[in-house]
């Protein structure tokens, strides 16, 4: 009996241990949206995106005073002023969705694409589907992003400025230049381009595609996005000028 039950607990502790099962997509990218909404929310904590929205609009609020200073009363000097310090609530609640909203959609939408587009063209060219296989590794590539904003919101609180940059926009040189090409440089930063390379490659290490089909979709789903960065950007700047800084 007191064998049997040795032979029993032996068994036991030399049986293999259950194996864990990896997360799934929809954990992976769960973690990463925290991580976004925590390393958006420091900079926000720290005022830095606060005091570049308030510099903007004392800029248009100065700019509005000296534009009719001469010209109207000081009555009319003083509402164009508390009009232009009344819309900084308004570049502050899309400055928040942005930061809030929008990067965590970016992230889930890229993971999303990336995967359906693989198994749909595995599908059509009889390849191996692996959509649950492709949608986790893609949500696992949503690191390469999360890293490059942990980078400039480190750097930006290290150093004390909010101009920090990671991207090729550091060869722009000194002084003023278009906002869509501001933008569209920001978008050939080197985690974000690892990133596109990292999706492209595991696609084509789980032959759903070929490796130049792999990196076409992604050359074409990244400058989609920037393509949106772009129109986003631009019309945003544009409101913000002509309602803060008018002529």
């Amino acid at each position: 009996m007191s064998s049997l039950v040795a032979g029993d607990e032996f068994n036991s502790l030399t049986a293999p241990a259950t194996e864990r099962k990896p997360l799934g997509p929809g954990a992976v990218l769960a973690i990463w949206v925290i991580l976004t909404i925590l390393l958006n929310a420091a900079i926000w904590v720290t005022g830095f995106v606060p005091s570049e929205l308030n510099q903007a609009v004392d800029q248009g609020a100065a700019r509005a005073e000296i534009s009719r200073v001469g010209e109207v009363g000081d009555d009319v000097v003083r509402k164009a002023i508390h009009l232009q310090r009344d819309t900084l609530p308004f570049w502050t609640m899309l400055a928040r969705l942005g930061d809030f909203v929008f990067e965590p959609l970016f992230l889930m939408g890229r993971a999303i694409a990336i995967a359906t587009v693989f198994a749909a063209l595995a599908a059509l060219t009889g390849r191996p589907i692996g959509f649950t296989e492709g949608f986790r590794a893609a949500s696992l590539a949503q690191g390469y992003w999360v890293l490059s904003l942990a980078v400039k919101v480190v750097l930006t609180i290290a150093l004390r400025r909010s101009d920090v940059e990671t991207s090729l926009a550091l060869l722009l040189p000194p002084g003023t230049h278009h906002a869509a090409l501001v933008v569209a440089i920001r978008q050939l930063d080197p985690f974000v381009m690892l990133g596109w390379f990292s999706l492209a490659w595991g696609g084509w290490r789980r032959h759903q595609v070929n490796l130049f089909m792999a990196l076409f979709v992604c050359m074409m789903l990244a400058t989609g996005e920037t393509g949106l960065r772009l129109i986003t950007s631009v019309v945003m700047g544009a409101g913000m000028r002509l309602s803060i800084l008018p002529r």
